[in-house]
């Protein structure tokens, strides 16, 4: 039984890196990690400007308050740290958005009038206006 695994062990090793090569000529890549499409990526870019945008909005994430332009620097942060899972906008919104990573604390903003919402309702409002909008 032991023989039978090395056996496998070493077909593997030997047959893995022949397989990567092969894929990598033909273009594509078993090891290649996910990144969104153009269109989603556009929509991306302009869900964090749009937040960057929104002066009077605070933002607030593990009991920080932050202004709009460092809560879209720290979410392009996250968008950089998260890229290789993110396919679609709505990935983004869930991996960059919602909540922190360290603390699992959900982010919330404060409105202009005084109102508080989570942060990835605020987040997917926007970005149902982005993709509405004639191109």
């Amino acid at each position: 039984m032991a023989d039978m695994r090395v056996g496998m062990t070493r077909r593997l090793v030997l047959t893995l890196p022949a397989a990567v090569a092969t894929a990598a000529l033909m273009g594509t890549s078993p090891l290649a990690a996910a990144t969104p499409p153009d269109a989603e990526a556009v929509a991306i870019e302009a869900l964090i400007q749009r937040v960057a945008a929104m002066t009077k909005v605070s933002f607030a994430r593990n009991g920080t308050t932050a202004t709009s332009v460092e809560a879209a620097k720290h979410m392009r942060d996250k968008y950089a740290y998260f890229r290789r899972d993110i396919v679609t906008a709505e990935d983004f919104v869930r991996l960059c958005g919602t909540r922190s990573e360290l603390t699992k604390r959900a982010y919330t903003v404060r409105m202009p009038d005084g109102t508080e919402r989570p942060a990835a309702d605020l987040l997917l409002d926007e970005l149902r206006s982005i993709r509405a909008r004639p191109r």
